[in-house]
């Protein structure tokens, strides 16, 4: 039962491996971020606003039979903020902010797409049958032009695809670290630091017949690991002085790109030719005449060979 368990599963996965479909996009976007910093639970301040990036992106989709699949991408990030202060008992209110470094995150997730909504008026075909048996060959001629098939050009089609994942950024910056600035002490608390966060978007695919064209997503972004409460303690003139920092981040980027598409087209397999055997001449025929039946000789009466022959007397 186990054995035949396990090929029933190697069966299904092949037929979903063949009737999967794989397309990378290039895209070119923008993304704002938002961050919250909570300096010793005072309410929420917001270091750069508008914190707006520009970002670009590699994301694979793998779909199966066109409506549902699991998708990969990698994607620019610069959601990071550097927020300095000097005195920790005021740097609620005597702050400087700026952007931090260029990172790359990860994304990974599922995503389910419509069936094609069509965007256009396709050309309505001759539904006319009549017969062309007792036309004129003129006429017959117009008829079937008039009634033949004309092709239809392939009208722009839209696909919604939603889609939830998770994305993940390596190698997170330290929370809290001190530099010095024209001989004074900074301290550099990065806001933003997520290392994992939550993902969810929609794509708008459009294609033309069976040629994808292009792509648009929107995707909403909302940190989630490595966003606890850092603790920072120094002295200031023999006294003891503990700063609380923490911080929210979340994100909204569009983005644009053009599928690349690496499915095969299935091509329909060609009927076999059907072998002629050469049919054999059959002799016509003969078709019998019918025979004449020979008139049979009447005989003749005694009174009419004297009527024909009283006149020679």
């Amino acid at each position: 039962m186990r054995k035949a368990a396990l090929t029933g599963l190697v069966f299904v996965a092949c037929e979903f491996a063949t009737n999967a479909q794989l397309s990378v996009s290039p895209r070119v976007g923008i993304e704002q971020a938002f961050n919250c910093v909570k300096y010793n639970n005072t309410s929420c301040i917001n270091p750069i606003s508008p914190n707006i990036s520009p970002q670009i992106s590699v994301r694979a989709d793998y779909l199966f039979n066109k409506v549902h699949g699991p998708f990969v991408g990698i994607a620019s990030n610069r959601s990071l903020v550097t927020y300095e202060f000097a005195n920790p008992e005021t740097g609620d209110k005597e702050y400087a902010a700026s952007q931090g470094d260029w990172k790359l995150r990860l994304e990974a997730g599922y995503q389910v797409s419509s069936k094609p909504i069509s965007l256009g008026k396709t050309a309505k075909q001759p539904a006319s049958t009549e017969s062309t048996a007792n036309l004129s060959p003129c006429a017959a001629y117009r008829m079937r032009q008039a009634m033949a098939v004309v092709p239809q050009k392939p009208v722009m089609t839209l696909r919604i695809q939603p889609y939830a994942g998770m994305a993940f950024v390596p190698n997170p910056e330290q929370a809290v670290t001190t530099a010095m600035h024209n001989g004074e002490t900074v301290y550099q608390y990065h806001a933003g630091n997520y290392t994992s966060a939550f993902i969810t978007g929609i794509n708008l695919a459009f294609a033309k017949g069976s040629v994808n064209r292009y792509v648009i997503g929107v995707q909403y972004l909302k940190g989630i690991g490595n966003m606890h409460t850092e603790t920072l303690n120094t002295s200031t003139q023999n006294k003891l002085v503990t700063t609380q920092l923490s911080s929210s981040s979340a994100s909204w980027n569009i983005n644009v790109g053009i599928p690349l598409s690496f499915a095969k087209n299935k091509q329909p397999a060609a009927a076999p030719a059907k072998v002629m055997m050469p049919v054999k001449a059959e002799a016509p025929a003969k078709v019998e005449t019918p025979k004449t039946t020979e008139a049979t000789p009447v005989k003749k009466s005694c009174g009419y060979y004297r009527s024909r022959c009283s006149h020679w007397d």
